[in-house]
């Protein structure tokens, strides 16, 4: 018996019951597909999980002095001069804001020149701060949030603390430590807002350069600032972004084992079909066996079957995959690529399984005696 009478025989065997065929291979292509889907939407979210992480300021440094009066502009030179990274002088109080007779409270943060290197603001509206402005001009920009409540546009005149302020631009992005007080930030040049509250910066940030880590870098500014006076602390966010990763990963791989399963109840379907076909067969094994057939090409009959089930199982897995990946993710708002890695490793998985779950009826179909096969009505 040749490769091809062999291949020729398992397929077959598939078309024989059409129907009982179909179901199997659903029930493996569910499995993979379902497995597929989870995962490509787990390093969908855990790319989104990033993402708005890093909207808090990932790749960036917070220098506070543990003694609020003391001075950060001298040791923010220092810390520029000493690292060449982007550093940027901020204060911040909450305060009323009023603008067409509707007063609310937000944050007024105030920053220096280094605003937009550091912290990446983009302008919805209007524009950012002149070079001039940051001398001390009346000028402020809004975010989102306040800009909405106060339906303030560009040009408007918008008071807080006794003062006016022409609003110059929207801005969105902004550190989300300020945007988590969900009461919307007026920002104003660090001069301006010295003027105005007559306190000192108290917060120093560094943009963290491409290719450092946050925590290497600030444990190095700390050690530059001990020979500086006053003392420090940092603040950087890289075990919340390793410790949200982490719990990604979990919630995935949970996922993955529970559809999994699927995959094993289909390679267990596969299982079934072919002992049901050895028990219907039982004839047709004998015939062979007696004109000649081994045991061995008789299991290499049965094992081809499951091969193929297993194949078209894993092929059919894929194209679900792929379309509840793209599916789902448009219903929760992520964009997943699906991994050829994955996807091979998804085909490779379901050939083994339908293959190890088809060991036991091809060794049935290989131990019948040709007699007792023959005698089968």
């Amino acid at each position: 018996m040749t490769l091809r009478d062999a291949l020729d025989f398992a397929l077959t065997s598939l078309r024989g019951n059409l129907a009982k065929s179909l179901l199997t291979v659903l029930g493996l292509g569910v499995g993979v597909g379902a497995v597929l889907t989870v995962l490509s939407l787990g390093d969908a979210g855990e790319i989104r999980v990033e993402e708005e992480i890093a909207r808090l300021g990932v790749d960036k440094v917070w220098f506070c002095a543990e003694n609020p009066a003391y001075p950060l502009t001298e040791d923010c030179r220092a810390i520029a001069a000493s690292t060449g990274a982007d550093v940027c002088l901020g204060a911040s109080t909450m305060d009323a804001v009023s603008l067409g007779g509707q007063t609310v409270y937000a944050q007024i943060a105030g920053y220096d020149d280094g605003l937009e290197a550091v912290h990446h603001p983009s302008n919805v509206q209007g524009r950012m701060f002149t070079v001039r402005e940051y001398s001390g001009e009346r000028v402020a920009l809004l975010d989102e949030t306040l800009a909405g409540r106060l339906n303030a546009a560009v040009g408007d005149f918008i008071n807080c603390g006794g003062r006016r302020y022409c609003i110059v631009g929207v801005v969105a992005g902004m550190p989300a430590q300020s945007a988590s007080l969900g009461s919307g930030m007026l920002l104003l040049p660090l001069q301006t807002w010295q003027d105005a509250y007559a306190l000192a910066p108290t917060e120093l940030a560094l943009a963290v350069p491409k290719g450092e880590k946050a925590g290497e870098l600030a444990e190095d500014v700390l050690a530059k600032l001990h020979n500086l006076p006053g003392k420090y602390l940092s603040v950087t966010l890289e075990n919340e972004v390793d410790a949200a990763k982490s719990v990604v990963r979990i919630f995935v791989m949970v996922l993955a084992c529970v559809a999994f399963v699927c995959v094993a109840t289909g390679a267990i379907g596969v299982m079934n079909v072919l002992l049901i076909s050895v028990r219907e067969r039982r004839r047709e094994i004998g015939l062979l066996k007696a004109i000649g057939a081994t045991s061995r090409q008789v299991a290499l009959l049965f094992l081809l079957e499951a091969a193929a089930y297993a194949a078209l199982g894993g092929l059919l897995g894929i194209l679900l995959g792929l379309g509840m990946t793209a599916l789902f993710g448009a219903l929760i708002g992520l964009m997943p690529q699906v991994k050829l890695l994955h996807m091979g490793l998804l085909l490779a998985g379901a050939a083994v399984l339908g293959l190890s779950f088809g060991v036991i009826p091809a060794a049935k179909a290989a131990g019948l005696p040709p007699a007792q096969a023959l005698r089968t009505e």
